[in-house]
């Protein structure tokens, strides 16, 4: 059977567990060798032709919706470098080592998409449409990832580490990708008919429930550790989070992004950020800072 006769609905229940409550370190690992799937076995044709079906306005809010997508894989395939360099344990790096894999996989998969369905082949035509299909709201904050990310290439200290793990793993990937994932699926089913899209985004969603997964886990070991040292540091750059969220919505609205949210996400700005500020709680959750009352 073949990856693209697979079930192609959202998170298993399994998946969804593993992204809130984490897991050992080596139950993560030997669910990624459980689990491994070739870019190769999505058949994107009837994509092609749902999306050659479009209007313009729908069509450039696909292409717009996929710079996003583009941008945040393209970044992060350089990004996890240092996260493998400083890995505080030798479980820890080879749970970095996998998701470096992944990542690069996610990276294949949306060029693939960029080139069967929408039409444009290359990593640097691609990048040429994504750089000016990019926004204010998105480019601040790839931007403000990107300069907390990259610290850790000079800086590999536990607290930085720490601070890079919550940045990077709970917030760019459990609330900003799964943001962005939870409400492309409805624009799937809406639109036309996607199956290469949806089964490409539960594949590399079941992997990032993973990525979310060993950031748990981390998180929850370094607070259970010392949590007068490293509980104020998980917390400081979730609030840090919370605040650039409000303001990048104070921005989209400001920048008048309605049809433009509208068009790739059938949504208003608003909509994204409560979408954003749910799984943000969920992520507060599964470190311990909300309770299931909160």
């Amino acid at each position: 059977m073949t990856i693209q006769e697979q079930d192609t609905a959202g998170l298993t229940a399994s998946d969804v567990e593993m992204e809130t409550s984490g897991g050992a370190f080596r139950a993560l690992y030997q669910h990624w060798e459980a689990h491994q799937w070739s870019i190769y076995d999505i058949d994107f044709t009837e994509d092609k032709q749902s999306f050659d079906a479009l209007s313009p306005e729908r069509k450039e809010g696909f292409i717009w919706m996929f710079g996003h997508r583009f941008h945040a894989e393209f970044g992060v395939a350089t990004l996890l470098a240092p996260f493998l360099l400083h890995a505080p344990s030798y479980d820890m790096q080879l749970l970095i080592a996998t998701q470096v894999a992944d990542e690069h996989r996610h990276l294949e998969c949306v060029l693939r998409i960029y080139d069967e369905v929408f039409g444009i082949r290359g990593i640097e035509n691609v990048k040429k449409v994504a750089d000016a299909h990019i926004d204010l709201v998105g480019e601040t904050l790839f931007t403000a990832l990107d300069e907390e990310m990259t610290k850790l290439v000079t800086d590999g200290s536990p607290e930085r580490y720490l601070r890079s793990v919550v940045g990077y793993h709970l917030l760019g990937e459990g609330v900003v990708a799964r943001c962005a994932q939870h409400l492309a699926a409805d624009v799937y089913d809406e639109y036309g008919s996607f199956p290469g899209l949806k089964l490409g985004q539960k594949l590399v969603s079941r992997d990032e429930a993973r990525h979310i997964g060993i950031g748990v886990t981390y998180v929850r070991q370094q607070i259970a550790s010392d949590p007068e040292r490293n509980k104020p540091i998980v917390e400081g750059v979730l609030n840090e989070f919370a605040d650039l969220a409000a303001d990048l919505l104070g921005r989209a609205v400001a920048a008048d992004m309605h049809d433009q949210v509208r068009a790739g996400y059938n949504v208003e700005p608003v909509e994204f950020y409560n979408e954003a500020v749910r799984l943000l709680q969920i992520r507060m959750r599964s470190v311990g800072f909300l309770t299931d009352d909160d």
